[in-house]
């Protein structure tokens, strides 16, 4: 960290200097001169006077001798120097974005929470377009950095802002902070590989663009995200060093049959695996490795079943002990172990897609097939049905991947296939189809309130669902003007007259609302689903 923000400041130095010098004397052989009293951490070209940086930079007074910015000093007596997170720490607080819990303390062992993941991103961002961070705390302290995610669409949600934050949570958060464009493509990471982020999960597109960027490498040796543990202050500020410098970024590849190939850094801190109590564990596990290396040595006469990286290669190897005149089929390990292989099996459906019945909108939603058997390779055809005809998914604005084993959509109001009914067609070489089980994907549960009526003490909205799905007996509030106006429970769903279990998006239906607290609902007003950010606020409403 240290040296690469010296390069950074030295950089921005020649920039200033040299398009005069270069316009001047156009190319030439630099005669380099060191300079004086710089105990020869730079050198100077004696016809551009162009500084080349050739070692760290030496400072006086807290100042650098050479472009005077300030001296990094560590001002947490609870960050070591010999910890392994120490220069992510000292470089994150240097520029703005992470602060400590007090002037003397950072608490790299405190979980963090929603608000701090809020405010870190915020940060980024600016630090990101600007080169500064100008914004500061309000009432509550966190509210600016709220408002300014928001407004730049990094977050689209409320959060239990003083609650610890899970992996998944800050993920999908650090993932929207920066343009698409920072975070560059640099690993091979196929969908599924990462055994512990279910496919149709809303945050699992954030994980895998963050695996993908070099950001992100997993928690152990076969990659794992652990989606709902939490996270230390310290792992965080060694990823906003990956986030904001790409040259800390970690190329690997999870592509091979076990998924779990090494890291190309061999001096890349395992962000999580870096306490005493881990590097024993380490040892421990190595120790079983070995045993178990040694164990499967000494049974050398069992035969290995080999299934090549390729489903497509066929079963050339020679270590494999089927008959090569047999058809087989190489199928990828769904849980996590090794390959094996399936003898005349046919075309079979392991996993089906996943529907949702609200996904937040702004958010990307995976909808994921798994096949084995048949002959490879796979053909993917995701459809749906407008009466009796198929229609079939083609890429757009709203759905990715339409010819992968997943379909990527985008969860937007504009969103039309968002409430169909979405299948896949698999078909593999020898033309054997299979049809997955028909799934929907909803947003989140909208009705615009047309009537009204009151009978009883209780009102019956009616309205046409725009979105989602509401089941009896869930909880809900009555948006005016983007004000909770009233919170209640649907006691009861009526479509001609009859009791429904659930309405779902373009039906027509009355909800029947008993009112725990707020004012009486009206037409115009928007029911949605009780988020527990809801609060009821009539200060300036007349009913």
């Amino acid at each position: 960290m240290k040296k690469t923000l010296s390069i950074i400041l030295s950089l921005c130095m020649l920039l200033s200097m040299a398009t005069t010098a270069f316009a001047a004397y156009g190319e030439h052989e630099h005669q380099l001169m060191d300079m004086a009293n710089m105990e020869c951490h730079y050198s100077e070209c004696t016809i551009c006077f162009e500084l080349f940086n050739v070692g760290v930079h030496t400072f006086k007074d807290g100042k650098c001798t050479v472009c005077g910015h300030d001296e990094f000093v560590n001002p947490f007596v609870d960050v070591p120097e010999d910890a392994w997170y120490h220069d992510e720490v000292v470089g994150a607080v240097y520029t703005g974005i992470i602060n400590g819990k007090s002037a003397t303390e950072f608490k790299p062992d405190d979980l963090l929470t929603y608000a701090e993941a809020i405010k870190l991103a915020a940060c980024m961002s600016q630090v990101y377009l600007n080169g500064n961070v100008t914004l500061t705390s309000g009432t509550p302290w966190y509210q600016p950095y709220v408002d300014y995610c928001k407004i730049n669409n990094i977050i689209k949600k409320n959060y239990d802002y003083n609650a610890n934050a899970t992996r998944a949570g800050y993920i999908e958060i650090f993932a929207s902070a920066l343009p698409d464009s920072a975070f560059e493509e640099i690993n091979n990471i196929p969908n599924g590989s990462i055994l512990d982020v279910k496919s149709g999960a809303t945050y699992a597109h954030y994980v895998y663009k963050m695996y993908r960027a070099g950001i992100l490498t997993g928690v152990d040796a076969l990659h794992n995200c652990k989606p709902d543990d939490n996270i230390k202050r310290s792992e965080v500020a060694a990823i906003i060093s990956r986030m904001m410098d790409e040259g800390n970024r970690v190329k690997f590849d999870m592509s091979d049959p076990d998924g779990n190939k090494n890291t190309e850094d061999d001096n890349d801190k395992e962000i999580i695996n870096k306490t005493e109590e881990n590097e024993d564990k380490d040892k421990d596990e190595d120790a079983e490795k070995d045993n178990t290396k040694q164990n499967t040595e000494e049974k050398e006469d069992e035969p290995i079943n080999i299934a090549p990286e390729d489903p497509q290669i066929g079963v050339q190897d020679p270590t494999q002990t089927v008959d090569p005149g047999v058809s087989v089929t190489p199928t990828k390990p769904f849980d996590g172990g090794s390959q094996e292989y399936i003898l005349d099996t046919p075309l079979t459906i392991h996993k089906q897609p996943e529907g949702s019945d609200g996904v937040e909108y702004g958010t990307k939603y995976e909808l994921e097939v798994q096949v084995f058997g048949g002959k490879a390779p796979y053909t993917y055809e995701w459809q749906y049905k407008v009466r009796r005809d198929a229609v079939t998914i083609k890429n757009g604005d709203y759905a990715k991947d339409a010819e992968s084993a997943a379909l990527v959509l985008s969860v937007e109001k504009e969103n039309t296939l968002l409430g169909q009914g979405i299948y896949c067609v698999i078909t593999d070489a020898e033309g054997t189809k299979v049809t997955t089980d028909t799934v929907k994907v909803y947003g989140p549960f909208s009705m615009p309130v047309d009537e009204w009526t009151l009978e009883s003490g209780k009102n019956t909205l009616i309205g046409r669902v725009a979105d989602g799905i509401l089941k009896k007996g869930e909880k809900v509030s009555v948006i005016r003007d983007g004000k909770v106006i009233a919170i209640g429970v649907a006691e009861d769903l009526q479509m001609f007259n009859k009791s429904m279990d659930e309405t779902v998006k373009g039906e027509n239906v009355g909800i029947v609302f008993n009112r725990d607290e707020g004012v009486i609902p009206s037409s115009g007003d928007i029911v949605v689903k009780y988020q527990p950010t809801h609060v009821v606020d009539t200060s300036d409403i007349v009913n």
